[in-house]
C-alpha cells in the first residue's frame, strides 16, 4: 500500500523532473539562438559579402542590359545577375575597405532584414532610398544601413563623430552602374528618428530636392549646425550633389547618426584640405541629447546586435 508521504514524494519528484525538462529546454533553444545570432548568421554574412566582390574595380567598360540603351559598366553585371536590385558599390575606406553592396527597391523596407542574396538576415543590405535616381542623382541621395554590433554594415559609422578619423578619411566613394563617383565629407551629426526626441521638431535631413537654391542653401548651414566639426576647404554651392549616409544610434532612443558628403565637381580635385577642419564649439543636438548629456550609455557602440 502507497503511504501518503510516498504519494507526495513522487509528485515532488515529478515536478522537480518537469521543471529540470522545461529548463533543458529553454537552455537548449536560448543556446541555439544565440550560436545562431551571433556565430552562425555573422559567418554567413561575412561570405556572402566576400561571394559578392568585385575583383576588377578599375575596369570601367560600359555595357547595355536587356536591350537598354543605357552603359552598365561591365565589372557590375555579375552582380546585376545575382541581384537585379543592385545599383552600385560603396566605399568607406574608414571602416570596409571591400566596400559595400548597395540595393534600391521600391520601398524602403525591403531590405531592412534581406540580404544580397535573398537570404533571410538581420544584417539586412544597404538600400538607396527609393524616392533616388541613382542615373542622374537627385540634391541629396541617401543611403540607408543598420548599425550591428559586430561594427559591419554601418555599425561602425560613428567614428566619424571624431575630427581626427575625418582628417584621416575626408573622402569616400558610391560607384553606381553607371560610373564611378567621390564625395567629400563635410559633416557628421545626430538627429532623431521621432519628433518627441527634439520638442516635437525632426530635422528632414532625409529631403532628396529642394523648392529653390535659397531653401538648399539653408538645409546646408542647419547641416553643418548640427556638425561635430566644419571644414570650409569643402564649399557647398547650388547644383551641388549631396550624398546622405543614414544609420541608428543609440546614444539616446531613436538617434541617428548621419555622415554627408558632397559630390567631387568636374574637374576638381579629389583631395580634401583638412588642415581647415575644426571642431564645432557650438553643436545642435537633438533634445534627447541633451537630456542623456553626461550620463554613462552602455550600449552605444556596445553589446545591441542590430538598432531598428
Amino acid at each position: 500500500m502507497v503511504t501518503k508521504k510516498e504519494v507526495k514524494k513522487s509528485a515532488t519528484e515529478l515536478v522537480r523532473k518537469i521543471i529540470l525538462g522545461v529548463a533543458i529546454i529553454i537552455l537548449v533553444g536560448t543556446s541555439a539562438y544565440l550560436i545562431n545570432t551571433f556565430i552562425v548568421e555573422p559567418i554567413k554574412h561575412h561570405q556572402n559579402g566576400t561571394d559578392t566582390t568585385v575583383t576588377d574595380e578599375d575596369n570601367t567598360n560600359t555595357t547595355k542590359l536587356d536591350g537598354s540603351d543605357v552603359g552598365i559598366q561591365t565589372k557590375y553585371t555579375a552582380l546585376l545577375k545575382i541581384n537585379p536590385d543592385f545599383v552600385g558599390k560603396l566605399y568607406i575606406e574608414a571602416i570596409e575597405e571591400t566596400g559595400f553592396n548597395v540595393v534600391q527597391a521600391e520601398d524602403n523596407n525591403k531590405y531592412l532584414n534581406l540580404g544580397f542574396k535573398g537570404e533571410t538576415t538581420r544584417y539586412g543590405t544597404l538600400f538607396v532610398d527609393y524616392r533616388n535616381n541613382i542615373k542622374d542623382f537627385n540634391t541629396n541621395t541617401i543611403i540607408y544601413g543598420h548599425n550591428m554590433r559586430d561594427g559591419s554594415q554601418l555599425g561602425s559609422l560613428t567614428i566619424y563623430e571624431d575630427i581626427e578619423n575625418y582628417k584621416a578619411y575626408p573622402t569616400i566613394e558610391f560607384n553606381t552602374i553607371y560610373s564611378n563617383y567621390k564625395w567629400k565629407v563635410f559633416a557628421a551629426f545626430l538627429s532623431n528618428g521621432e519628433k518627441a526626441q527634439d520638442n516635437g521638431y525632426s530635422f528632414p535631413y532625409l529631403t532628396t530636392n529642394f523648392p529653390s537654391e535659397k531653401s538648399f542653401l539653408k538645409f546646408i548651414d542647419e547641416v553643418k549646425a548640427r556638425s561635430y566639426y566644419t571644414n570650409d576647404a569643402v564649399d557647398i554651392k547650388p547644383g551641388d550633389k549631396i550624398l546622405t549616409l543614414s544609420t541608428c544610434d543609440t546614444i539616446f532612443e531613436d538617434a541617428r547618426f548621419v555622415v554627408m558628403a558632397r559630390l567631387v565637381r568636374d574637374g576638381e580635385s579629389a583631395e580634401v584640405d583638412t588642415s581647415k577642419a575644426k571642431v564645432n564649439e557650438n553643436q545642435r543636438f537633438p533634445q534627447a541629447w541633451y537630456d542623456v548629456k553626461g550620463k554613462k550609455n552602455p550600449f552605444r557602440n556596445a553589446d545591441k546586435f542590430t538598432i531598428d
